[in-house]
């Protein structure tokens, strides 16, 4: 690669990034200004194992915990596996499966409560220049509560749609990405209940080890609208194998 292609790839880039976080504070804009909200914030934290199986087919295992009310109270502990298939060049299909324990305040007391979930998701993507990778992922989500004590058992349907983009090169091993998300409640006649604006970076320390650092601004609906917020720091670690 000469001179003059570097630097104007590298001043795209530039410009791209700043255009992503543009994008991204004009969302958190707006949402600020609709949401008569109630506000938090917490972690989440994970780590995962992935496996090329091969060129086209890879799987792995992840498990993740979550924190609210200032970090103080654990909100959720997961399990999952997936993996995911790419029938074309531009086309993805994953599945996954997922069992997650999530603490519930009942009254006085704590209640933790038993989730099965399973996940299919249906990935087209592209690439610009190739440097700037751009996803919509449409994911079908069920999950379905246990029972315990006085809480019955619930089955909820929902369609996650999300537009991601990633600048990544292989020279380059800091990876920039801008993220919304949009959950669809299938049983309130799609219904959006929960939206997540994600801006972050990913880190490779090597071809087998890499880390992932986000801020996510996390809206739930509770009287009609998404009016509870949470502040998120997110952080991944992943292993290839």
């Amino acid at each position: 690669m000469d001179k003059e292609k570097a630097e104007r790839i590298i001043k795209i880039y530039n410009w791209v990034r700043y255009i992503i976080l543009v994008v991204f504070l004009t969302f958190v804009f707006v949402a600020l200004c609709k949401a008569q909200t109630t506000h938090d914030f917490g972690m989440w934290i994970s780590a995962g194992v992935e496996k090329k199986l091969s060129a086209d087919w890879n799987a792995g295992i992840g498990t993740e915990l979550r924190t609210k009310h200032k970090r103080e109270y654990i909100d959720r502990w997961k399990l999952d596996i997936h993996s995911m298939y790419r029938i074309h060049q531009h086309f993805k299909l994953g599945a996954a499966y997922e069992f997650h324990i999530k603490n519930q305040a009942t009254g006085s007391e704590t209640i933790s409560l038993q989730h099965h979930r399973f996940m299919a998701d249906v990935v087209p993507a592209m690439s610009a220049g190739g440097w700037l990778h751009l996803s919509l992922r449409e994911r079908y989500q069920y999950t379905y509560r246990m029972a315990r004590h006085d809480i019955d058992a619930s089955h909820e349907h929902h369609l996650r749609s999300r537009i991601k983009a990633v600048i990544a090169t292989p020279e380059l091993k800091w990876e920039p990405f801008a993220s919304a998300e949009v959950f669809n409640n299938m049983g309130e006649r799609f219904a959006i209940d929960e939206i997540r604006l994600t801006a972050g970076t990913g880190y490779r320390f090597s071809p087998h080890h890499s880390v992932n650092i986000g801020y996510m601004l996390n809206l739930k609906k509770s009287t009609g609208s998404p009016d509870k917020m949470l502040h998120v720091l997110t952080t991944e670690y992943i292993c290839n194998l």
